[in-house]
């Protein structure tokens, strides 16, 4: 482990996945790191609850780890619900955590690639594991990998963490990179909000910005992650002898009755419904209803 470096990753991935906790719950989170140090020596039991991503291209994992109490709170912030500690969480509350993941763990990754120099890097695997076990993390993490105890505020909303990557992670960082003496330029509150406005219910707002609206010139870091979008026009359950079977001419009927909307999906969550059109020759999806927030949180059960 590079002292410096790790120093770098840390507050990197950390100030990126803070910045869109910041969006989603609409809360002004800090956060406080301690020393990094090599994840063997970390005692990981009491925070049961992991955000688990994989960097693509074999670049790297990276961990978030947090109490049950802390996961239950920010899954009660995100659903809208009374905030309650609890020892075990419910499926709703894997649910809600599911969808802060990948806007999380992405957000961590694209600010740490910012300060790397490097383009927008994506996950192709993000996990909630809980309860997470020591064996489980260190399967994942591999060999020599770091880890950071953090402490972090939001509102009403405080605890404790751990943020975990694997060795790979450091072989990205450009050789003598050092930490800047100044926060490096994040996207504006208004910003971030304005690009999670698709996975959060919010009010209408303003569109034209402020005057003198600054950090324009990162929204690039957020902006560049691609992301699978599919319209879904039904589903059916097929025996295997009937699959088969299948040959051209034949008709499956998928249960969607002609005048029900389309479904939106995107990186398999429901996002929205609309209507078939044609463009150029091409279908397209006019939608006409953002799905709410509970809605899109039972469409992962």
């Amino acid at each position: 482990m590079n002292e410096n470096t790790a120093i770098i990753i840390v507050d990197g991935f950390l100030r990126g996945a803070f910045d869109v906790f910041n969006a989603m719950l609409s809360l002004p989170f800090d956060y406080s790191p301690e020393t990094p140090q090599p994840f063997s020596g970390v005692v990981a039991d009491q925070y049961p609850v992991a955000f688990m991503g994989r960097i693509k291209n074999g670049l790297g994992q990276v961990v978030l780890l947090f109490t049950t109490a802390d996961a239950a709170r920010f899954a009660s912030t995100i659903m809208e619900t009374e905030p309650s500690a609890k020892d075990v969480l419910t499926e709703d509350d894997i649910a809600a955590l599911r969808e802060a993941a990948g806007p999380t763990l992405g957000g961590g990754v694209s600010n740490l690639m910012e300060r790397f120099g490097r383009g927008v890097e994506q996950l192709d695997m993000v996990e909630i594991t809980a309860p997470v076990t020591a064996n489980l993390l260190s399967d994942f993490l591999g060999s020599n990998a770091v880890a950071c105890h953090f402490s972090f505020t939001g509102g009403n909303l405080s605890g404790k963490g751990i943020f975990a990557y694997s060795e790979s992670v450091e072989h990205m960082a450009p050789e003598g990179i050092q930490q800047t003496t100044s926060a490096p330029p994040t996207l504006s509150p208004n910003e971030m909000a304005d690009i999670l406005s698709g996975f959060e219910t919010v009010a209408e707002q303003p569109k034209t910005p402020p005057p003198n609206h600054k950090g324009t010139e990162n929204i690039g870091m957020v902006l560049d992650i691609r992301l699978e979008a599919t319209a879904r026009l039904g589903r059916v359950q097929m025996q295997i002898g009937d699959i088969l079977n299948l040959g051209p001419g034949s008709i499956i009927e998928v249960g969607h009755l002609v005048d029900e909307p389309i479904e939106l999906l995107i990186n398999d969550k429901l996002i929205a419904r609309g209507d078939v059109v044609v463009v150029d020759e091409k279908f397209g999806l006019r939608i006409t209803e953002i799905v709410s927030q509970q809605a899109r949180i039972e469409s992962l059960h």
